[in-house]
């Protein structure tokens, strides 16, 4: 297991190395979407001694193999298990001693995100730091008046969403009695050509001249590409001296190329040091399943399952699966919700849950379902059973929650190698930074805080 820790150096390289190797060996975990795994015949790659050996564990044990656990299984599934632990890194955590405030229209995990974003910058904050905040996709501002609230800070939030940034602003006028609001937003969408627009939002809204604004830039979902843009945001921008931001949605970056599935990314490989780990292999690897699964849930919400709650996830996932594997290319469904997803699965109440559409045109019609269709889905059911098809779509669950933290890690530092890299080809530019780990993982998927700090 690696540390990476803010006073220690990481070896990059090494770690990519390793990672992408284990990475390519088994990326048939991976290589397709949850909806396609049938179709691409994920289940019928899954060793038949790895399936043994799932057999035969209890619910807790089950539960218990993303985060280590070895028995005495077959030789191959130890040895995954042990690369999954060895390619494990330990971070710095954050421990947050505010318990989330409630407030309307806001979910727990929501609150628990904006309250563990704000304390961090509490706790890293020094009185040599400016005192404006630049909230980037600020949605609807709960992050910017926190920050405010409890830091005493001046935050402008950018969003790109104009109705919420119209909401905020009628919020402000509401919440604040001077007409010089400590608080304020703009609505614009953050791109590379925004730095200057953001210098001289800052020297307007907030009277300073524009050769010696200073702000700390944060993102609460730094979705996407756009915690790449805050980074790069930090390296180009003078006024820009300390970078807090919580990457999401690793699945919706931009692509520069795809073809048959494969996909070429404008911001991964971000570092030379992974581009050179992956060499050839990049297409193969870095795809969109790959990025999907890193943001996906984690071994912490894993492990509290139930029996019947992973009974009735595979069953769900198994269904989705079959009737995508039937569909033809210019075929999708439309699914239905279920107060219960059957016990068993029949040909008949897995097609009564799905609306069968078609292309026509520029429209899609429904249609009904067609003996072919019936006759399709009947030799699937037949040869994965009604009862061990959700079975084996939840192992392979297992086996992806086993991944999922090697992907995120191979995402995240990425970014932090490319920060590095580009940072010290800066003269003058010396930096702190850090990868720290929310301690309840199990709450929220978005449980990194990326922090840079210039000195």
């Amino acid at each position: 297991m690696s540390r990476f820790s803010e006073n220690l150096p990481f070896d990059y390289g090494h770690y990519f190395a390793a990672a992408a190797q284990f990475l390519h060996r088994y990326r048939w975990i991976f290589c397709s979407s949850n909806t396609k795994f049938i179709r691409c015949g994920v289940l019928d790659k899954l060793p038949q001694e790895w399936i043994n050996d799932l057999h035969g564990v209890s619910n807790e044990e089950f539960n218990q193999i993303p985060l280590g656990l070895v028995k005495s299984w077959c030789d191959s599934f130890k040895a995954f298990i042990h690369d999954v632990q060895q390619l494990q890194v330990r971070y710095d955590e954050h421990d947050n001693n505010h318990r989330p405030v409630a407030r309307k229209g806001i979910s727990a995990k929501k609150a628990y995100e904006i309250e563990n974003l704000c304390s961090f910058i509490e706790k890293t904050r020094s009185s040599q730091d400016p005192a404006i905040f630049v909230d980037f996709g600020s949605g609807l501002g709960y992050l910017s008046e926190l920050i405010h609230e409890r830091c005493s800070l001046q935050v402008l939030g950018i969003e790109g969403n104009a109705q919420l940034v119209q909401t905020c602003n009628k919020r402000q006028t509401e919440l604040c009695s001077t007409s010089t609001y400590p608080v304020q937003y703009c609505h614009h969408f953050i791109t590379h050509e925004s730095f200057n627009f953001i210098e001289k939002e800052l020297s307007t809204r907030f009277g300073i001249p524009s050769e010696r604004s200073t702000a700390c830039i944060a993102g609460l979902h730094a979705c996407a590409d756009l915690s790449i843009t805050a980074i790069d945001c930090f390296l180009q921008c003078d006024w820009a001296k300390k970078l807090t931001v919580m990457p999401c949605c690793y699945h919706r970056m931009k692509t520069l190329h795809e073809s048959d599935g494969a996909c070429i990314f404008e911001n991964i490989p971000l570092s030379n040091k992974l581009r050179e780990a992956l060499a050839t292999d990049n297409r193969n690897t870095i795809s969109r399943p790959f990025l999907r699964l890193g943001c996906q849930q984690t071994a912490a919400r894993w492990k509290v399952r139930t029996a019947e709650e992973h009974m009735q996830h595979g069953r769900v996932m198994f269904r989705r699966g079959l009737v995508e594997a039937i569909l033809d290319a210019d075929e999708s469904v439309h699914v239905g919700k279920m107060k219960q997803v059957p016990e068993e699965t029949t040909v008949q109440n897995v097609l009564d849950q799905f609306t069968l559409r078609k292309q026509a045109g520029d429209e899609r019609q429904e249609c009904p379902w067609t003996d072919r269709h019936r006759e399709k889905l009947s030799v699937l059911l037949e040869r994965y059973g009604s009862e061990n098809g959700p079975r084996l779509a939840e192992y392979l669950e297992c086996l992806q929650t086993c991944l999922q933290s090697i992907c995120e890690n191979v995402i995240l530092l990425d970014r932090m190698c490319y920060l590095e890299d580009a940072a010290s080809r800066i003269d003058g530019l010396q930096i702190r930074r850090n990868l720290v780990r929310l301690r309840d993982d199990g709450l929220s998927p978005r449980c990194f805080v990326f922090y840079a700090a210039k000195v």
